[in-house]
């Protein structure tokens, strides 16, 4: 599937006709990269990971992640996922750690804030993307029972014990959240 990304409007409509390109996600803190034309995806990104600093010999730093229900996940990736799931009616957060995720399979969407334009870009993940995203960019995972179809592996730079959820509602102070902001001039 072709990565799609587009304007969400007013909170209740997708605008296809707007379409975001990667270039604009990256300049918001999200970086997305496809590797639908690599025979081996999965180590294609790899070797991406290890250039952008990635541990990919720490076995703590490399965890299969699934948010369907009943899932078999570790024991980190089950509360991040519970975490998810009590935050789905204020579904505002950011993380506090740098993380990236490869997808296997996803019927999921999410949206990231445009901090910039003052609106919110709908994401729809597919197989084979690499999904890169800073400390403190603000994003909402919704995670009503049909939108749970997502399952691929997490990277982390500092193992999955950093992995975090900072709540919308302690978002504007915290450091992370003051961090990317100044890092994309908008502080």
């Amino acid at each position: 599937m072709a990565f799609r990304a587009y304007v969400h409007q007013d909170d209740v409509s997708v605008d296809s006709s707007i379409q975001i390109t990667t270039e604009e996600l990256s300049a918001l803190g999200l970086e997305v990269v496809t590797f639908n034309d690599s025979e081996d995806p999965e180590q294609a990104a790899r070797k991406l990971l290890q250039g952008w600093g990635y541990p990919l010999d720490k076995e703590d730093c490399v965890v299969p992640f699934d948010f369907r229900h009943d899932a078999d996940n570790s024991s980190e990736i089950s509360k991040f996922v519970d975490q998810l799931v009590q935050l789905t009616h204020k579904p505002e957060l950011a993380f506090p750690c740098e993380l990236a995720g490869l997808v296997t399979d996803s019927g999921i969407y999410f949206d990231v804030e445009d901090v910039k334009a003052q609106r919110w870009i709908r994401i729809h993940p597919g197989p084979n993307q690499l999904y890169r995203i800073h400390p403190g960019v603000k994003v909402r995972i919704i995670m009503l029972d049909h939108n749970r179809h997502h399952h691929g592996t997490l990277f982390f730079k500092d193992g999955v014990s950093s992995l975090g959820i900072i709540p919308g509602t302690d978002l504007h102070d915290h450091e992370a959240r003051r961090g990317f902001l100044a890092r994309i001039g908008h502080l």
